[in-house]
């Protein structure tokens, strides 16, 4: 291939146009916008390896310039700075792929390979740059924004996959910021926080006498998103009959209200996500695999913060920023203090690293935060979570546990055990169909 490297950092220069050569192909270097114009004049490229901040022009000026000239060259970006919107714009402004510097070599060898087989993607239409809240440079993160990039200008269901606390709600968000619909509504249900009962009205609504205070027909949130998109959060905590429901969403494009025989077309995109293993959840008849299908068109796994390490001084001084404006401070990380909060486990990933930093600068006795601080906030916080004589588990379980003991204290005794219960004999059977409990204990 006849390839041309266009960035003003002759040392990246020289290693690309060293690699280039080594893998049998044709280089041309250029350092700026005017250059890259003369020597186009009598150069054709079949791909072009493009830094996205020049010194004297902008890279997606000379991107649009090798698009409009150029328009079967492969068009690489590259910069050291990667994030959501800079990979989002490099690619919905033309380019092919984005790569984050410094260059492995095996990427750039990877990139060689696909491009030898003219594997170039659609590009989608261009939309504004609209910046999000998602922070990060690390590799992980890079092929993250990478996955939004590509599917966001498509109407195809997402599933968001990750740890608790990785930012799977700020994915579905950036997905719809660059997507078709994002001039619509953006509405987040925490499927886990809500009674099955509760979570499907909130979704379909109902007609007017559906149930008991049901005076007038009222739209769900299917309908109220048109135009837009939904997000299902902790989508495998709802029940497969639920899920039977959501599947003909998916697969018709229409709802039903509850107490209604008639069906509403709805217009929404679905964005769902977990912090389980879907697949075990499956194999286990707990979550119904054809949903997981239509959900999972396309999915986007999140790192946890320990996989992405890097991160976490850019992470804390985002976080340090927001926390001083909001309580009136001018706290800042010594280098110490920056050195251990990358040391530390992490475990509820970043909206623990963001909480742990809004301590800090709440508790914090001047504007310097060094290394002791960080120990002591680290150890308190330690101490707290030590002292817990339970495991935190969800409130599903925990009801379901309780029924189980009590059903067992009873001998079975369905009666006395509503009565220690506290509820009806008829709830206790609704509540042990939802929550899969024999009853014949």
């Amino acid at each position: 291939m006849n390839v041309i490297v266009i960035d003003d950092d002759t040392s990246i220069c020289r290693f690309l146009a060293t690699a280039i050569a080594a893998a049998g192909h044709t280089c041309r270097v250029a350092h700026t916008l005017v250059e890259a114009e003369t020597l186009l004049t009598e150069y054709t490229p079949q791909l072009a390896l493009l830094d996205l901040y020049l010194r004297e022009s902008s890279g997606l000026d000379v991107l649009r310039f090798l698009r409009a000239k150029f328009s079967e060259c492969g068009i690489v970006m590259m910069t050291a700075h990667a994030s959501i919107e800079t990979v989002t714009g490099a690619l919905q402004h033309g380019a092919d792929e984005y790569l984050g510097k410094p260059v492995r070599l095996e990427d750039l060898l990877s990139l060689f390979k696909r491009f030898e087989r003219r594997l170039v993607d659609v590009r989608p239409e261009s939309v504004p740059w609209i910046p999000t809240a998602i922070i990060g440079n690390s590799k992980p993160m890079l092929d993250v924004y990478r996955l939004i990039a590509r599917v966001a200008p498509t109407d195809a269901s997402v599933l968001v996959t990750g740890p608790s606390g990785s930012g799977k709600e700020l994915v579905a968000r950036a997905i719809h910021t660059y997507g078709l619909r994002s001039r619509g509504p953006f509405i987040a249900v925490n499927c886990g926080a809500l009674p099955e009962q509760i979570l499907e009205n909130e979704l379909f609504g109902h007609e007017r006498g559906a149930f008991t205070g049901a005076d007038t027909a009222t739209s769900g949130l299917f309908e109220a998103s048109k135009g837009g998109t939904i997000f299902l959060d902790e989508i495998t905590e709802t029940s497969l009959a639920f899920q039977v429901k959501l599947l003909r969403v998916l697969q018709e494009g229409e709802i039903r209200r509850l107490g209604s025989s008639k069906t509403i077309e709805v217009d929404t995109r679905v964005i769902a996500a977990t912090n389980k293993p879907i697949g075990a959840l499956i194999a286990a008849g707990q979550f119904r695999e054809d949903l997981y299908y239509r959900l999972g068109v396309v999915t986007i796994p999140l790192p946890s913060l320990a996989e992405r390490r890097d991160d976490i001084p850019l992470l804390a001084q985002s976080f340090l920023q927001r926390a001083n404006e909001k309580n009136s401070r001018s706290a800042y990380f010594t280098p110490a203090a920056v050195q251990a909060l990358l040391e530390l486990p992490w475990p509820g990933n970043v909206r623990e690293l963001e909480n742990f930093i809004q301590r800090l600068v709440i508790l914090a006795l001047s504007d310097e935060i060094g290394l002791e601080e960080v120990r002591q906030a680290h150890q308190n916080n330690g101490y707290l979570l030590q002292q817990a004589d339970v495991p935190v588990v969800s409130l599903k379980d925990a009801e379901r546990d309780q029924i189980v003991k009590v059903l067992k204290e009873t001998e079975g005794n369905r009666s006395l055990a509503a009565r220690r219960l506290g509820i009806e004999r008829k709830t206790l059977y609704v509540k042990a169909k939802r929550l899969g409990i024999d009853l014949n204990l």
